[in-house]
């Protein structure tokens, strides 16, 4: 069977599961009520912070907060595809910190303007994914293998093209883009209408009053309909009294859209999920494997030096430390977000949701005033944590 066959059959199948109860239609209920558990973990650290530090849900904070989350969101959403695919990339961090000082180069001693240096890291992070993508495919040696490699070669070349010194300034067009907003009256006109876009879609989808009914409706949809408009009426109050949207969470937000209807609606993102729940068969069926892994480390690699771009203009500056710890934080947001370890499993909604409870735990204790140290402690505790769950879930009959 040819990939096209592949792909016509797995419509057939989506449409059988849509038409009658299926597992398909329990798992994908199971999702997202684990999405929901979530957010309200969230919010019950939200007010827990809050009671301690009493500075913590303020419109400036929650603010800074969604910039933190959306740098570990960006990569962590790429991650939980190659996860999705039983892949992983070890060399985020790394690489995060090698495009950092790029720009910087590009800009300070090449003398390129912003969008032209933006282009050239982005291509650069398209193509050190695609070479540890290849490695990949051609060589047969496990991902994690590969990353590791770029984990330390990475890192090595940050350092020598910096010359170990953090290089910064570079101008206020290339600082707008972590630290710029959107005007308020503009914010205020986004979040109404996206509201109003998904307020209208539930509508249309589990009651029948603006088109054909097209699913059951049950306690879970009623739940994920009450949080959409009280997240909302907080999106409100966070960016249209203070500041508008910044450009970073504006960015998120379409990356989570786009990665979302891919994986539900095109044959790539069947084609990643079909991989990670059995290579041997999606190969059999016409697949092309080696290609779909391939793509999918060139776009970590993409997003990656877009995260990058964030960073550097957040901070004005490359350092060539930056992101020790992004690999962590990224893994422990997907993992956290309900992906699996052992693939085939995962969202990528779910995974920016992990990375920003784990965010909001670091800014908690950072406004607490915890030392970096526990900070550390906590965090590798969540990971065993969530890994600890996500085993036992694979092993629970289903």
């Amino acid at each position: 069977m040819n990939a096209k066959a592949a792909a016509s059959a797995v419509s057939t199948q989506n449409v059988a599961a849509t038409a009658a109860p299926s597992r398909q239609s329990l798992e994908a209920e199971r999702s997202n009520w684990r999405i929901i558990i979530l957010i309200l973990a969230t919010v019950a650290i939200w007010i827990g912070f809050h009671i301690w530090t009493g500075v913590f849900i303020s419109p400036r904070n929650l603010s800074n907060l969604a910039v933190q989350a959306a740098i570990t969101a960006v990569i962590a959403a790429g991650l939980c595809w190659l996860l999705v695919a039983r892949e992983i990339d070890l060399s985020v961090g790394s690489l995060l910190a090698m495009c950092g000082v790029l720009c910087m180069l590009l800009m300070q001693k090449a003398g390129l303007g912003a969008y032209p240096t933006i282009l050239i890291v982005l291509l650069v992070g398209v193509g050190v994914g695609l070479l540890q993508g290849g490695f990949r495919v051609t060589l047969g040696i496990p991902s994690f293998i590969i990353t590791l490699a770029g984990f330390s070669w990475l890192r090595g070349l940050a350092y020598v093209l910096s010359g170990a010194e953090t290089l910064s300034g570079a101008g206020d067009t290339f600082y707008d883009i972590a630290n710029g907003e959107f005007p308020v009256t503009t914010s205020l006109v986004i979040i109404l209408v996206l509201a109003a876009i998904h307020l209208y879609g539930w509508v249309r989808a589990y009651t029948g009053l603006l088109g054909p009914q097209r699913y059951d409706l049950r306690a879970v949809n009623l739940v994920i309909l009450a949080l959409s408009l009280c997240a909302a009426g907080l999106s409100i109050w966070v960016f249209a009294t203070r500041s508008g949207i910044p450009y970073p969470l504006a960015f998120l937000a379409l990356v989570v859209f786009v990665m979302e209807y891919a994986s539900r609606h095109t044959r790539f993102g069947r084609y990643v999920y079909a991989i990670g729940g059995n290579p041997t068969s999606a190969k059999r069926a016409g697949i092309k494997v080696d290609r779909t892994i391939l793509a999918l480390f060139g776009l970590m690699g993409a997003l990656t030096a877009v995260a990058a771009t964030i960073q550097t203009s957040r901070l004005d500056a490359g350092p060539p430390n930056v992101g020790l710890f992004v690999n962590l934080s990224a893994l422990s947001a997907a993992i956290i977000g309900g992906t699996s370890l052992f693939g085939g499993e995962g969202r990528v909604l779910g995974t920016v949701i992990g990375a920003l409870l784990m965010a909001s735990i670091t800014n908690g204790l950072s406004l607490a005033g915890v030392d970096t140290f526990y900070q550390m402690i906590i965090t590798g505790g969540l990971l065993i944590v969530a890994v600890s769950a996500d085993h036992a879930a694979q092993r629970r009959p289903r």
